[in-house]
């Protein structure tokens, strides 16, 4: 598909930006004409005038849509000025709610965040769209302009962002001891060259750094089978019935009302994941809001840097 410049003088338009952040958010041009309370024919004209203005094609007409390389980049600054003009609703109008999209851990959404989830519960302005993205890659969605903020391990921002250091999520690497008994030593240890792991997502590195450490320390090489469990529930459904080894947030192992057979593994140290909070510095209240209740429940629940 090719696509005609403008003169440089055009700007695109608000409306424009809206379409382009709701047929990404909603998932396809039916969805986001729904979303926006017009025709999908006019989703289909303001994407196209939008993309003769940028010069680039900006979305992939996939099933769901997706943002090309170019469309990445319009659509960080496409969500900072829609959720702007969100806040200028007069005050006589119904009040307008900002669409919030942000990515956070499975693991932090499932624990300490739950104090954030009750709290925005009575905002009436706020619409939240929470993505699950493991905090080593949290910060990713944000660079794509697929969130205006996210969870990350890294402390570093980006460019235009701002990275405020929540504190430390502790992991516990459990067994269960009918897999343990399969798998012992001559020592009547774990033997982790041997031993099945079970990972929460591609992107799940925790067991994998452990594993590391422990062949360095034990001068060791290990390659165990892997099996891989993208859900919550799943992953501890999986290290109860044996299926592998795995690192569990301390939060959560405490939440548990029967660890059932679970054990710590001997041997193995606990692991800290450094937490950092990555959003867009711009002046948005509802973003400050929610970044307020977020600092806040890192202080009672996380550990401290």
């Amino acid at each position: 598909m090719s696509v005609e410049r403008r003169p440089s003088h055009e700007l695109p338009s608000i409306p424009q930006l809206a379409a382009l952040v709701a047929v990404i958010d909603e998932g396809g041009f039916d969805a986001a004409a729904y979303a926006l309370r017009v025709s999908t024919s006019a989703i289909s004209q303001r994407i196209r005038a939008l993309e003769t203005t940028m010069g680039h094609v900006l979305v992939v007409r996939s099933t769901p849509p997706r943002a090309t390389t170019a469309g990445e980049a319009v659509l960080a600054t496409a969500r900072q000025v829609t959720a702007l003009v969100d806040t200028l609703a007069p005050a006589a109008e119904a009040p307008a709610r900002t669409l919030l999209p942000v990515a956070v851990g499975a693991d932090a959404l499932g624990t300490w965040l739950t104090d954030v989830i009750a709290e925005s519960a009575g905002w009436d302005d706020v619409l939240l769209r929470v993505r699950v993205e493991d905090q080593d890659i949290g910060h990713q969605a944000l660079a794509r302009g697929d969130v205006l903020a996210a969870l990350s391990s890294l402390p570093t921002a980006q460019t235009g962002c701002t990275a405020t250091p929540l504190g430390r999520m502790r992991y516990v690497p459990v067994v269960s001891e009918s897999l343990a008994a399969r798998h012992l030593t001559p020592e009547g240890g774990l033997d982790l060259t041997t031993c099945p792991v079970v990972t929460f997502g591609a992107a799940d590195e925790l067991q994998h750094r452990v594993l590391r450490a422990w062949c360095e320390e034990n001068d060791i090489e290990a390659d165990p089978p892997a099996h891989m469990i993208g859900e919550q529930h799943g992953f501890l459904t999986g290290l109860r019935a044996g299926l592998g080894w795995g690192c569990v947030h301390e939060l959560l192992l405490a939440q548990l009302p029967e660890v059932g057979d679970l054990v710590r593994i001997p041997g193995l140290p606990m692991l800290d994941v450094d937490l950092h909070w990555h959003r867009w510095a711009m002046e948005l209240p509802a973003l400050d809001r929610l970044s307020m209740a977020v600092e806040a429940a890192a202080e009672r629940h996380l550990l401290p840097f």
